[in-house]
């Protein structure tokens, strides 16, 4: 008898190849390196180590490089998806869509920098949920917020 993948245990962890299988990013817009800790239902936290070779500095800024807040905004999204893939295994060959955003930047992200990355729910049902996000580097708080995720099977566009 097959195994159903919401029977399989779940990782305490993730590395690259593993985060590939699940989100639909492709480089270079993957922002996360590994996920350290999977609680499902509880939450999610990855690291992004950050280069001064990353794509997104040679225009933000030539002169001072900061990491673009669209990029950190993407970690926590990203961090969701895995949130999600855990949470509702069922879910398989979906879409995910960004909904709602309230994210506040409290200090620039410079190259060099390792980024953790945590999401938690707030509220989650089978197809959508609002997730509380934080990014830290060093031990502070460097932006954080909420950001609503909807899942939708990718052959009912």
């Amino acid at each position: 008898m097959p195994v159903l993948k919401s029977q399989q245990a779940v990782p305490t962890s993730l590395d690259f190849e593993d985060i590939k299988k699940i989100i639909p990013q492709r480089f270079p817009f993957i922002m996360l390196d590994r996920v350290t800790d999977i609680l499902p239902g509880e939450r999610v936290v990855g690291l992004k180590n950050l280069t001064g070779n990353e794509w997104f500095y040679q225009g933000h800024f030539p002169a001072k490089a900061i990491t673009p807040g669209a990029m950190l905004l993407e970690a926590m999204a990203q961090a969701g998806i895995i949130f999600f893939h855990f949470h509702s295994p069922q879910q398989v060959g979906t879409t995910y869509l960004l909904g709602s955003v309230k994210i506040r930047f409290l200090q620039p992200v410079l190259p060099g920098a390792q980024l953790r990355i945590e999401v938690t729910p707030i509220k989650v049902t089978s197809s959508a949920g609002i997730l509380n996000g934080e990014i830290s580097v060093d031990g502070r708080l460097v932006a954080k917020g909420e950001l609503t995720l909807g899942i939708k099977k990718s052959n009912s566009w």
